[in-house]
């Protein structure tokens, strides 16, 4: 364990607090820069006098489906709780959101999402637009952005992707229909090629990286969906079949995300009253979805984190609660 405040492995065991739920708290003091902190302290149980039971009781209810309201019923607390344990479980997911491993291959589904955020504006007003991908073999959630559907939406949302994706050797990204997924990605992952490469045989300059396939797939009004690449391939990137480039996955994962998320039912008076609050209920499903919940397309009892090859086993909610990332558990 290292210090929370200045990361130094110089400390030592300072005692122990009770708590009212009969739990024992050790407390640490670290030599180097002489601040004490617990257990629990950097996790989004510090400071918090609720059991960790009744938090992941309560976060496990929102998961399946359960309203605010309806969870603080289910527990017995208030509506405000529920809503702090949420925020603090959110803000912690950068700790549980490691890049994709080094010199693999992947396969990213990007679409959108919609809902409604506050007032039932029309559908180019509101901030219910939800950006999401997710890596096709294993089902990792690994990008959620909300908010309008305009240039900044796509521009960090890709970003944010791309990061993630970009240690891999072999990426496919594949959208429905929306070109600014490959234009947002050409400022980002274009290459220029040497002098050689470039001739009469292949004339392009600027091309997409080694070992990346981009392409969208359009339905049409009528007969067949077409494909189109976007932009120019590498010369050295063979290119997938036809039927390979589609988010069906991701249309899959959109319709059980509807069922689980509150926000997301189009047909109840459940929605968001603000981006922010959407955000969070995104951040907490993407966080369980990744790391406790075994997804029934992969082998029984496997997580897409552990698809990925970032842990191996499931998480339990409470572990995530006192818990400072992942890598704390890996160790």
């Amino acid at each position: 364990m290292n210090c929370i405040h200045c990361q130094s492995e110089a400390i030592v065991k300072n005692g122990t607090k009770p708590l009212k739920t009969g739990q024992v708290l050790q407390q640490y003091l670290c030599k180097t820069c002489g601040r004490r902190f617990n257990e629990r302290s950097g996790t989004p149980m510090a400071r918090l006098r609720t059991p960790v039971t009744t938090v992941e009781m309560a976060l496990n209810a929102r998961h399946e489906g359960l309203g605010i309201r309806a969870a603080a019923r289910v527990v017995g607390t208030s509506p405000s709780s529920i809503t702090t344990w949420e925020e603090r479980l959110s803000s912690h997911l950068p700790a549980w959101s490691p890049p994709a491993p080094e010199g693999g291959e992947v396969t990213i589904e990007g679409d959108e999402l919609y809902t409604r955020v506050g007032e039932n504006l029309p559908p180019e007003a509101s901030e219910g637009w939800t950006i999401s991908f997710i890596e096709r073999e294993s089902r990792y959630w690994l990008e959620a952005s909300a908010g309008l559907k305009q240039a900044q939406l796509f521009e960090e949302g890709v970003q944010r992707a791309w990061q993630w994706a970009e240690p891999s050797l072999w990426i496919r990204w594949f959208t429905d229909g929306e070109r600014r997924y490959g234009k947002e990605l050409w400022k980002l992952a274009s290459v220029y090629l040497p002098s050689h490469l470039s001739s009469d045989a292949y004339p392009y300059r600027k091309v997409w990286r080694e070992g990346l396939e981009v392409a969208i797939k359009i339905k049409g009004s009528q007969g067949e969906p077409r494909v189109e690449w976007l932009k120019v391939e590498h010369p050295w990137t063979a290119l997938s079949a036809l039927s390979e480039v589609h988010a069906n996955h991701l249309e899959a994962f959109n319709s059980a995300l509807r069922r689980r998320a509150t926000a997301y039912r189009r047909r109840q008076n459940h929605y968001a009253k603000q981006v922010e609050g959407l955000q969070r209920a995104l951040n907490v499903q993407r966080l369980m979805h990744n790391w406790v919940r075994p997804h029934w397309s992969l082998e029984k009892r496997t997580t897409p984190a552990m698809a990925m090859g970032f842990i191996q086993r499931p998480l339990k909610l409470s572990e995530i609660l006192l818990s400072r990332g992942f890598e704390a558990l890996t160790l």
